[in-house]
Order: C-alpha cells, then sequence, then structure tokens
C-alpha cells in the first residue's frame, strides 16, 4: 500500500517535559523575562499567519537533544533521510492560519510534532491536506456522487505528543484557529523538514561494504525502468540483510512517487523495484544488517 502519510500518536516518551518548558515561559503574562522576546509574527497576506521562532535554542539543551536524535533515527529507519532542517517552535492563536500550499525545495518529507494543550480550548488547528482523489479529480470523477469540503480535504488534529510526516509537494496547510488568544492555550508545533536522503545502516555492515552492491542494483534498475514513464517523488525500501551477506525480499517503507506524462505503470515499476533488490549478495559480517535505501526520482 502506498504510504505518503504517517500520524504517530505518543511518539516522544519526554513531550511533556517539552511542554513544560513551554508552559513554564508564559505562566506570568505579566513576566518581562528576556526569553520571552523571541518571537516573531508571520504573516503574508492570505497565507500565513502565526506566531514562531526557531526551536534550536528554546528547549533545554539535553531534552532537546533526545528529541532531535528520536525523531533523526526515525526518519533514518523509515524514510532514509539522514538529517533535518533547523525545526521551527510555532503556536497558533486566534485567526491564525496557513492557506494550502505545497514545499518542494525544503526536503522529500515534512514533520508536525504537535505539543499542543492535552486538554484543547481552541477550535480548528488541523493539519489539512488534499487527498489523493481530490488531486486526480476527474481521474475519479462519478456523476451520480455528491461532493463536500470532507472529501477533498483530509484534517488531522494537533494532539499532543502526535507526530505527522507527510508529503510536502501535496497541497497543505492549517485550519483556523479559534477560542483563545493564550499562548499556554494555542496550537504549538515542532515542524520542519527531513533532509539528505542516502543508504541508511543498522548493524554489522558499513558503508563501504555496501555500496558497490547497491549502487550496481540502482544502476540495473535504471536501465529496466526506461520508457516506463516519467516519475517525480521518492520510494524508500528496508532491506534485512543476513550475516551471510544475502538479503531478503525488500519493503517499501515510503512511496510518493507520480507519474508526471500520463505513461507510468505504477504496478509494474514497483514490481521491478521488488524484484531488483530482493536477493542481493553483500560481503559477510558477524550480525545482520538493515538499509533504509531512498531511491529519488526526478
Amino acid at each position: 500500500m502506498k504510504q505518503a502519510v504517517w500520524v504517530k500518536d505518543g511518539f516522544f516518551p519526554q513531550a511533556a517535559a517539552l511542554r513544560s518548558a513551554f508552559q513554564e515561559r508564559f505562566a506570568d503574562p505579566r513576566a518581562t523575562r528576556s526569553d520571552r522576546f523571541v518571537w516573531d509574527y508571520w504573516h503574508v497576506p492570505d497565507q500565513y499567519t502565526l506566531v514562531r521562532t526557531p526551536a534550536d535554542h528554546f528547549f533545554p539543551t539535553v531534552l532537546y537533544r533526545n528529541f532531535l536524535r528520536r525523531l533523526t533515527a526515525w526518519g533514518r529507519s523509515t524514510l532514509g533521510c539522514a538529517a533535518l532542517t533547523p525545526p521551527w517552535l510555532s503556536y497558533y492563536v486566534e485567526g491564525c492560519e496557513q492557506k494550502l500550499h505545497s514545499d518542494l525545495p525544503h526536503g522529500p518529507w515534512a514533520y508536525v510534532f504537535s505539543l499542543s494543550p492535552r486538554r484543547k480550548k481552541f477550535q480548528g488547528g488541523e493539519t489539512m491536506l488534499l487527498r489523493p482523489q481530490t488531486l486526480a479529480y476527474w481521474q475519479n470523477f462519478q456523476d451520480a456522487q455528491d461532493r463536500e469540503y470532507q472529501s477533498f480535504v483530509r484534517r488531522i488534529p494537533a494532539l499532543f505528543n502526535r507526530l505527522v510526516v507527510f508529503d510536502p509537494r501535496i497541497p497543505h496547510g492549517v485550519t483556523p484557529v479559534r477560542g483563545t488568544h493564550d499562548p499556554r492555550e494555542a496550537r504549538l508545533v515542532v515542524h520542519g523538514w527531513f533532509t539528505d536522503p542516502k543508504p541508511c545502516l543498522e548493524g554489522a555492515l558499513s558503508a563501504a561494504k555496501v555500496a558497490p552492491v547497491l549502487d550496481e542494483a540502482v544502476g540495473r534498475f535504471v536501465e529496466e525502468i526506461r520508457g516506463l514513464g516519467q516519475w517525480h517523488g521518492i520510494l524508500s525500501l528496508s532491506l534485512r540483510v543476513g550475516a551471510s551477506g544475502l538479503s531478503a525480499k525488500p519493503l517499501i517503507l515510503a512511496d510518493s512517487l507520480v507519474n508526471t506524462d500520463a505513461r507510468g505503470e505504477e504496478r509494474r515499476l514497483r514490481a521491478l523495484v521488488l524484484a531488483r533488490f530482493a536477493g542481493l549478495r553483500f560481503p559477510k559480517a558477524k550480525a545482520p544488517t538493515k538499509i533504509t535505501l531512498p531511491l529519488l526520482f526526478r
């Protein structure tokens, strides 16, 4: 099944501590501490309205590093992305929103991690994504069906300790927030992009040992898919390599491929991927290795 959106609840075990660090800053509305004055009210007419700051220097150092370590590890093992853009911390009070837009140059996957209050007092603030059937409207058109807002847009609430990851090419935004002017009651999120897609390894084999085998397999695969249409996106595979060096049948972990010339054969392309990267022979090692291999199509 195609996997281009993830919703992971309970993502970070220390989320409550991150939330407390934010809450403590705003505990006294009359306080004049210097660390309260680091926010940018970002307003682009008819597009973005929110309050943001770089997250890197906001939270306690050790706690924040633990969060980045958890997020980066997930990106490496699931997406094959080795790094993150510098994260933003943003809050949304009455009237804040993001109109539909897409983010192509920042990274192949976007993320939103919510630190919003457990008991929400605001309305709205959902991450909204156009549904696949909306993006291919006429291919899915049926004259007998009525269509309303929910059929065109997926809305994902900003629940506490929820991570949402998605293909940033999909038109997306944030529904308007209503009901509070208090930052302590606002929609609060850490957000950014996963970057640097490359083979990510866990286990005994080194990058130098696996590179020749992967390079040869990728080269053969590129030759085999010539004539199968024009593609754009990223497809990440999980390769399980035993100590013997033999890899099992790969699994598709992440898939944002779209055909851009109406000539693509999706089933054939994905069948070729699974066939080409099955049974690869790597050097022997003392223990198994997991390889997350992102394949980029441009």
